[in-house]
């Protein structure tokens, strides 16, 4: 099963995202969520996280400085901004940052699960692969 963090300052829309999907179907737990990027590095050394579902604009620390922050210390962590924005400028800097998607709101059922899914495949791949090497 891998963990997800849901970081969003709105609660509603958190409460959304973690109520709107049967997540352990797709082989996923929500493990925990952050109303903001300060909020979700204390939690993330706790929870370990594989995936994290971050918006951009939140108080304290963006979503773009949390992504600093994760690439530094905890480049394990795949991450799939799910924002409102479209401008291009922030399209521009979440891939410079290496983010693995970028998901627009509203969006669908089929929209947030794609890249959720491309992610596990990945990751379990890489799982077995450890295990053959090791």
């Amino acid at each position: 099963m891998l963990k997800i963090i849901v970081v969003d300052d709105e609660p509603l829309y958190r409460q959304y995202l973690i109520k709107s999907v049967e997540w352990e179907q797709y082989g996923f737990e929500i493990c925990c969520e952050a109303k903001n990027g300060l909020d979700a590095l204390e939690k993330i050394d706790g929870y370990k996280p594989d995936i994290a579902l971050v918006d951009i604009n939140m108080p304290f620390m963006s979503g773009l400085e949390l992504i600093e922050h994760l690439n530094d210390k905890h480049p394990h962590i795949a991450i799939v901004l799910v924002t409102g924005h479209s401008e291009f400028d922030y399209a521009r800097k979440a891939l410079q940052l290496g983010v693995f998607d970028y998901i627009l709101k509203p969006f669908n059922h089929d929209e947030l699960m794609a890249p959720l899914l491309k992610i596990k495949d990945r990751i379990e791949k890489k799982r077995i692969e450890k295990v053959f090497i090791a």
